[in-house]
């Protein structure tokens, strides 16, 4: 279903092709085959070309062309099969059939995909102009129709990603029988090698993440509350103060949808729920070490950071408290997301609370959103002002309006910010139901801190005291690994930087507290069984202990505005196999992109971490 989905079948009918035509004609030179290689060539790039365009009538043309024009290859390139009983040769005009097969079952799985979006295709963003209307689609001129259709149809496509994920299987087991090592690095002036491998990673990675897609599609019909609705608790973690699972949890609201249609409830500030919860619970150490508090506050319940554990912990106690719904899930989102829609939607006024939009606000050199919510929610005002935290729920409710009669060009758009903030974990999932969180979990969209047989690598990041100062630090990060005698030692520095003035935070100035004195609780999670030898930069001593399955070193430092800091971890790894150096780094989430530089054995390469991230090294 999803539109990247397609452009890597896409891509990967093209090069598969071109490979099962390069084998023939550069190994056999049967002159015969370049009108047809020549047809596939043109073909190909037509439909790159329609794809590319977002014109699913030409696409759908094109690829059918494409199905006819391989089988007339396929068809020829048989009459020289006798070549494959050759000793030498024999292997080569194998593989050239094994390419031509895997061309022919991805064709199948593209022309099934594109039957199975078109009735979604305009909220892809896809031109559908001469395609037909499917029977009992609305003509929908707004996105909550076209939310209501999904809801009420989405299970009937099921059947055909079934073929779909059939047909990448049986091109997956033709390309396993190509070995790259047989071919050279270049011929007549074309990479051989390097390509074929990277088709086969390519149609692995995609077969994956069609596996991952499969469950979810089946469920979002039922996400969308058809039968029956659903209510979504919405929390709302500010990064600015950056917590474990990606901000300080301020304010929540509740959703229920019904049929595909959204509608807000009610919207509260996070001490109001605090003020209910009248258990006495010890808070964990490092709440107790670091902010001083003897018990548990729900709004510092996200100190795993795990965010179902974290969740678990948060729901533990709050279905307790009497007079709240109990959600099907709690969905998690930071700062960027309402900036993210809005610079989609435009700027929007929200009754009673003023008016929010994506542009740059000079005060505070932010997103003006992000300052407004600041405001309201932080500058210490005359008198009281109940639930002032809780402008989440008016905020949501605008956004969604002026969202679902957004038109039509922007769809894509807002599909794909949703899509962009899952994978930069600045939207998170905590489903009640088993089944459900394991689909989100199996999609990377639970925050869950992942299992790893090789190197590994989590930095967390608490900011207990220091106001909102995350708004403006910048981090860096240098891992230098050096292998020798089966010992791999890594020494791992993170560098903080915050440019900007202090802020005035007397309370009696009346000011926004924006940029304080940095208190940073840190933590890496490394491999189960790694060694600690040294830390560099904590103002305490450092702690050792293992947490889901990991390794956890502990640290904290204190960073002044317009100052930096640099913390250094220096450790040993347990035995792993590392013949190929294979290592995740699994982002914080609530954090932005964060370079990496990483140097192994002296060469160096550069990484920018936005999301979860395997890296292998040379």
């Amino acid at each position: 279903m999803k539109k990247k989905l397609l452009y890597v079948l896409f891509s990967l009918v093209i090069i598969i092709l071109l490979l099962g035509g390069a084998v023939a004609y550069g190994y056999f030179t049967v002159k015969s085959f370049t009108p047809n290689i020549q047809a596939l060539q043109q073909t190909g790039s037509k439909l790159s070309t329609a794809f590319q365009g977002q014109d699913l009538v030409v696409a759908k043309l094109e690829a059918q062309n494409l199905n006819r024009q391989i089988g007339e290859l396929d068809v020829k390139y048989r009459k020289v099969g006798w070549v494959g009983s050759l000793p030498f040769l024999g292997v080569y005009q194998q593989d050239g059939q094994h390419g031509i097969n895997a061309g022919k079952s991805l064709i199948k799985s593209v022309e099934t995909l594109i039957a199975s979006v078109e009735p979604y295709a305009d909220l892809l963003g896809f031109k559908t102009t001469g395609i037909a209307t499917p029977s009992g689609q609305p003509k929908a001129q707004s996105i909550e129709d076209r939310i209501v259709f999904m809801a009420e149809t989405l299970d009937k496509i099921s059947p055909d990603l079934e073929k779909v994920e059939n047909d990448m299987v049986a091109a997956q087991k033709e390309l396993e029988q190509i070995n790259p090592a047989r071919y050279p690095e270049t011929f007549s002036g074309k990479n051989i090698r390097s390509k074929i491998v990277e088709i086969k990673s390519t149609i692995s990675d995609s077969a994956k993440l069609l596996s991952q897609a499969k469950p979810l599609i089946k469920l979002l019909p039922d996400l969308l509350g058809n039968p029956n609705p659903k209510t979504y608790m919405v929390l709302f973690q500010n990064d600015a103060e950056l917590r474990p699972t990606g901000g300080f949890m301020t304010a929540y609201a509740f959703l229920r949808v019904s049929k595909g249609r959204i509608e807000p409830l009610s919207s509260f500030d996070i001490y109001d729920l605090d003020a209910r919860f009248n258990k006495k619970v010890p808070a964990p150490d490092a709440i107790k070490k670091y902010l001083n508090e003897t018990y548990l506050n729900l709004r510092n319940s996200n100190i795993s950071p795990d965010y179902k554990v974290s969740m678990d912990l948060f729901y533990k106690y709050y279905k307790d408290i009497p007079g709240f719904p109990h959600p099907d899930a709690i969905v998690a989102i930071d700062t960027h997301f309402p900036v993210e829609i809005l610079k989609v939607i435009g700027p929007i006024g929200v009754g009673g609370w003023g008016n929010f939009g994506p542009q740059n606000d000079p005060a505070c050199d932010c997103p003006q959103v992000v300052y407004q919510l600041e405001l309201i929610a932080d500058r210490p005002v005359a008198g009281f002002r109940a639930g002032r935290k809780a402008v989440l729920g008016p905020l949501m409710h605008s956004m969604l309006a002026n969202a679902m009669g957004s038109p039509k060009h922007t769809w894509p758009k807002l599909v794909n910010v949703v899509l962009d903030a899952i994978k930069q974990k600045h939207l998170l999932f905590y489903f009640l139901e088993n089944k459900t969180q394991k689909v989100a979990e199996d999609f990377n969209a639970a925050g869950r801190i992942r299992p790893y047989s090789f190197d590994y690598l989590h930095i967390n990041d608490a900011n207990f005291g220091g106001a909102k100062s995350d708004m403006y630090i910048t981090r860096e990060v240098e891992q230098e690994i050096e292998k020798s005698d089966n010992i791999t030692t890594k020494t791992v520095s993170i560098s903080y930087n915050n440019p900007r003035k202090g802020s005035n935070c007397n309370l009696e100035a009346g000011q926004l507290c924006l940029n304080g004195v940095y208190r940073d609780y840190i933590r890496l999670l490394v491999p189960k069984g790694s060694k600690l030898l040294s830390v560099v930069g904590s103002e305490v001593k450092e702690v050792v202990s293992e947490d889901m399955d990991k390794t956890v070193f502990e640290a904290f430092f204190t960073m002044r505005p317009q100052s930096s800091s640099k913390i250094v971890f220096k450790y040993e790894l347990p035995p792993l196999d590392l013949s190929t150096y294979k290592m995740l780094i699994q982002k914080q989430p609530g954090t932005p992109s964060i370079k990496h530089t990483i140097i192994l054995n002296g060469n160096q390469i550069v990484v920018d971490v936005d999301q979860d991230k395997e890296v292998i090294l040379n």
